[in-house]
């Protein structure tokens, strides 16, 4: 099978085109920089495709022309990315007789949610809304909880650490908890991440994606930290849950959404530690993916 992945130049993506080629099928890649992708990777792809920008329709429509059935769209969460893009990939793909499309999620599940309650995922649930009034294709999704990159803050496109109100600081090894520390993370690394994707979009039962993740509670992730690297992590507590509510939702009413990266850290981690997120049911054996323990994941990252 001809698996088309879109925006596949960031680590997510690369990682998506390895579970895809080593399940034996082929992958075409739709994006701006192929210098991004290591000359290794880049010559395992049945073909690249150029595109000016994400709404370069008649380049994105000659990719999926040539698409057997599979669509993967791993954009990041740009907000013009999360509706535009998607929509103008989801388009492309219905014209070209796409019967499975994988929309950009790999985070918490938000299909529940209102607008305006987690501002980084409006785009997301706009998608998701005009998706089910108006396609032929039933995208599907996967919900991983916060990938593990991002709450390590190893990713340049993204900063979840202290400095935009997330859990760890890197430089000195801590976490700062709002709450007791035992509240559940649900996470999740790329790599099982990928792994799933590949599962679902190219099985023949898995019509509607579903829920993957490890869960951890900050206490046990600096217990496990200290016990694989041997250095001691500080837990600063920072307050109760509810005063991070009190504080996540004055960021949101005297912030503006064009710059919510000023506050969206105390929303998003509010969200996670009252519970809104978490996953009552998982689908981890699902697929006979083995999920990366947070031992391994530090592991095969020293850099964390």
């Amino acid at each position: 099978m001809l698996v088309l992945i879109s925006g596949a130049t960031g680590s997510l993506g690369f990682r998506l085109i390895d579970s895809i080629i080593s399940r034996g099928h082929q992958v075409q890649v739709v994006a701006r920089h192929p210098e991004k992708i290591s000359a290794e990777r880049f010559e395992k792809l049945e073909s690249f495709v150029k595109a000016t920008s994400y709404y370069d329709i008649p380049v994105i429509e000659k990719a999926c022309a040539g698409v057997d059935a599979a669509v993967i769209c791993a954009y990041n969460e740009a907000p013009h990315l999360q509706l535009d893009g998607q929509l103008i990939l989801l388009r492309a793909s219905e014209r070209a007789g796409v019967q499975r499309f994988l929309a950009s999620s790999f985070c918490a599940e938000y299909r529940g949610m209102q607008l305006g309650e987690q501002d980084s995922y409006d785009g997301f649930l706009s998608f998701d809304a005009q998706a089910r009034k108006s396609s032929s294709i039933n995208p599907n999704y996967i919900f991983t909880g916060a990938l593990s990159e991002v709450l390590f803050a190893t990713k340049d496109t993204m900063d979840f650490s202290t400095k935009h109100f997330g859990p760890w600081e890197p430089e000195n090894k801590r976490f700062e908890v709002w709450g007791t520390g035992d509240e559940k993370w649900h996470w999740t690394c790329e790599h099982d991440a990928a792994e799933f994707a590949a599962q679902v979009i190219l099985g023949d039962d898995t019509d509607k994606g579903g829920y993957y993740s490890r869960a951890d509670n900050l206490k046990q992730m600096a217990k496990i930290y200290e016990q694989v690297r041997g250095i001691p992590v500080k837990l600063d507590f920072l307050g109760s849950v509810e005063e991070l509510h009190a504080l996540a939702l004055d960021g949101q009413r005297n912030g503006s959404p064009k710059a919510m990266c000023d506050y969206i850290g105390r929303v998003y981690y509010y969200h996670i530690v009252s519970g809104r997120w978490d996953m009552k049911t998982l689908d981890d054996e699902k697929f006979g993916v083995r999920v990366t323990p947070l031992e391994a994941f530090l592991r095969a990252n020293p850099d964390i």
